[in-house]
């Protein structure tokens, strides 16, 4: 039996990447997104893990004064379920050969849209327009024009995140 969960925008003005802190991982071209974007945008960028970058990633959102990311530390279950609940959609800026990304199909379990880096196996999940948007990997002006992209386009979002939970059904 299938569980009909409602597909929403989500309840806060806010993004979310979920997974380790480690290199391969992105982050410093999410962070360089979030600069770019700015205070200005109006959107929340949530960080959800723990990793040996975490220091060195919360030291460069200080140093930049980026008041739009939040580091909220490791989560799991519902907490973890919930937070992804209430974005607007999940990035995944990975700059490895992933394979088949849990985080991915977490997310779209919940009904949200994944931008993702056209990396490794990525791409076979996360379709441009369909269950989100590809960025080149490494490039954060590439990833900050998918976000602004998103950001103006709440039936997309809606639309893809939809796709996305049939995807994983």
């Amino acid at each position: 039996m299938l569980i009909k969960i409602g597909i929403d925008l989500g309840t806060e003005n806010s993004i979310v990447y979920f997974g380790r802190l480690s290199e391969i991982k992105g982050l410093w071209t999410l962070i360089e997104a979030a600069r770019l974007l700015g205070s200005s945008a109006d959107i929340q960028i949530n960080i959800i893990g723990e990793g040996p970058l975490k220091q060195s990633l919360e030291h460069r959102v200080r140093s930049l004064q980026l008041k739009n990311v939040s580091f909220l530390g490791y989560m799991n279950g519902e907490s973890l379920f919930k937070e992804i609940k209430n974005s607007m959609f999940a990035i995944l800026p990975s700059e490895w050969y992933e394979n088949n990304p849990m985080s991915v199909l977490e997310a779209f379990a919940l009904g949200k849209p994944v931008i993702g880096s056209r990396i490794g196996g990525i791409p076979e999940l996360v379709k441009d327009n369909e269950t989100g948007l590809t960025f080149e990997p490494g490039n954060a002006e590439d990833l900050y024009s998918k976000i602004e992209y998103l950001m103006g386009r709440e039936d997309k979002i809606v639309e893809m995140g939809r796709n996305a939970r049939r995807f994983v059904q």
